[in-house]
């Protein structure tokens, strides 16, 4: 899939390119949305995990170009990755990522404002994960470190609407709202192919993010 969207996007910069009328821009920040794992939190229970919480803060990681002057395509990700707000007992965390293609149409006015509507059909992937798990070697009674790790995937959909101030030509910062359509059901998976935990996570909530724009 991740291969998909590459190739596309590709495609609509070598057409750009050839068109002569291209504006690539990166737009990196932060984003705030809620969850709702009730049910995931119920199987955690059960193994005596604490709960984990029903907000996330991903880094939000956008390429797009100008195909048209009013319209962009580009990639976007959210990721937990590097901040993982959701922890659980034991070490245990849940990074959430979502990637996909964005669709954006805009407006200028008074020179140094935008207004965009964006919509992204995005896949979504949820793993609860401890790595640092103590194992030991019941005969020769040695420690190692070891990895515990189940896995969830979706399919979403991301509109928002936002406002963007350019600061220079080729600087701005973009604030947005929007609505997450994504749920993690209840079919956890493991390479052991044991699933202790079978909770589902709602995430079709309000979601806002806050971003710098770099373009050219």
């Amino acid at each position: 899939m991740m291969n998909k969207l590459i190739l596309i996007i590709c495609i609509f910069f070598a057409t750009s390119i050839l068109q002569g009328q291209y504006k690539i821009s990166y737009q990196f920040g932060l984003g705030i949305g809620f969850t709702k794992p009730d049910n995931f939190n119920t199987s955690l229970s059960s193994l005596e995990l604490s709960k984990v919480g029903s907000i996330w803060f991903p880094l939000h990681h956008d390429i797009s170009i100008n195909i048209y002057p009013s319209l962009r395509l580009g990639y976007k990700r959210l990721s937990t990755k590097l901040i993982t707000y959701n922890k659980s007992s034991d070490n245990y965390i849940l990074p959430i990522v979502f990637n996909g293609i964005n669709i954006e149409s805009f407006f200028t006015f008074r020179k140094r404002f935008e207004f965009n509507f964006g919509l992204s059909p995005m896949t979504g992937k949820a793993s609860f994960v401890n790595k640092k798990l103590t194992v030991t070697d019941q005969k020769l009674g040695v420690e190692g470190k070891t990895t515990a790790e189940v896995k969830n995937s979706t399919l979403g959909l991301y509109s928002s609407i936002g406002l963007r101030m350019y600061l220079f030509s080729f600087l701005s910062i973009d604030g947005s709202v929007g609505y997450i359509y994504a749920k993690f059901d209840e079919k956890w998976q493991s390479k052991a192919n044991e699933n202790p935990i079978s909770g589902s996570i709602d995430m079709t909530k309000p979601f806002f993010q806050i971003s710098t724009v770099i373009g050219w």
